[in-house]
């Protein structure tokens, strides 16, 4: 005989919301009254699901579906305008956040991807298609390391591994969803290009790409879908120059126009990072009023490179707590980017 099916409270109190992109749910710090545990909880509005059944059986396999890079869901209930996703509160916040601190190095941005690449890939392992990959989305743990999260958006995908969508992050639309209606997990591939190209350019660059289509406060949706169908957005005819060409190759990849030629899958993408390696790994880029400055650490050597926002530069290198001293091949009154890209890969 089947129980019927029992209603019991969960209490948790909501704290401060927790900042993101897009409006498709709010995200709040709270605290779990019977746990006496501190929790992220997601908070969605029942009149923007078109199904909330279907929402809880997706919820549900992810639930199931248990994996170290991807952020576990505790439990999910309901009222009677909201569902309620429990999920842990992650101390060291997003990769977006993290991004907010500074450029990061290519060897951070290879191991954050290959950590949350590798939850895609049980993601879409289990027939899913994540729909919101964005640097928001990826959360860092205790151990700092990349987590997906924020499955609202994921479908099941039917038969011909496709599923549909109609509620899309503008800023990382790829091309197709312009023309259709109905994806493979090519839509999550070019996301994560654009994501590890966030990565590479930082925020502030791919934000004033962004600006250049809105007009007197609002989107030029027209001109926007032309450069994104064209391929013109984003911008990958400039990377900083301690990006290697291996990387840029893999992102631009991602971002090609026609799904069918980007990488078919995250583990392709992961492979593609194997041959990355040499002297650009540890470069740390940050930027201040058009002036910018890389440096490096290696044991006890440390090297810098300045550039102006007039194009003079001055590279120095120091062994322990040594002499700085000028590396005066690379102090120039106007220096190339042929020759700062020299500089990073010989030093």
């Amino acid at each position: 005989m089947l129980k019927p099916l029992s209603t019991a409270e969960v209490n948790f109190h909501l704290g401060h919301e927790i900042g993101a992109e897009g409006r498709n749910s709010q995200v709040f710090r709270a605290r779990d009254v019977q746990l006496d545990a501190e929790l992220a909880i997601k908070k969605i509005e029942k009149a923007r699901l078109g199904d909330v059944d279907e929402f809880f059986q997706e919820a549900s396999l992810l639930y199931l579906s248990s994996h170290t890079n991807v952020v576990p869901i505790h439990y999910a209930c309901q009222d009677d305008e909201h569902i309620y996703l429990a999920m842990p509160f992650f101390e060291n916040g997003s990769l977006k956040g993290r991004m907010a601190t500074g450029h990061l190095t290519v060897r951070e941005i290879i191991s954050y991807s290959t950590q949350f690449l590798s939850g895609l890939h049980n993601i879409h392992s289990k027939g899913l298609i994540h729909f919101d990959i964005k640097p928001d989305n990826i959360l860092l743990s205790a151990r700092g390391e990349a987590m997906l999260s924020d499955f609202g958006l994921a479908k099941q995908t039917v038969f011909g591994g496709r599923a549909g969508q109609d509620r899309i992050y503008g800023k990382m639309t790829p091309p197709e969803a312009f023309n259709t209606d109905e994806f493979t997990r090519h839509f999550d591939i070019y996301q994560v290009g654009l994501t590890i190209y966030r990565l590479a350019v930082g925020n502030s660059v791919f934000y004033e790409q962004f600006e250049n289509f809105v007009e007197n406060g609002a989107l030029n949706r027209h001109r926007f879908r032309h450069a994104v169908v064209n391929g013109q957005f984003p911008s990958c005819s400039q990377f900083p120059e301690h990006i290697p060409h291996r990387l840029i190759t893999t992102i631009r990849t991602c971002l090609a126009t026609p799904p069918q030629e980007r990488f078919n899958s995250a583990s392709e993408i992961v492979n593609s990072f194997a041959d990355i390696e040499g002297e650009l790994l540890d470069w740390r880029l940050s930027d201040q009023g058009g002036d910018r400055e890389w440096t490096k650490t290696t044991g006890d050597r440390t090297l810098r490179l300045k550039v102006d926002a007039g194009g003079a530069s001055e590279a120095t290198r120091q062994i322990g707590g040594g002499q700085v001293r000028r590396v005066r091949d690379f102090c120039q009154q106007a220096i190339s980017r042929a020759d700062i890209k020299r500089f990073l890969r010989e030093y």
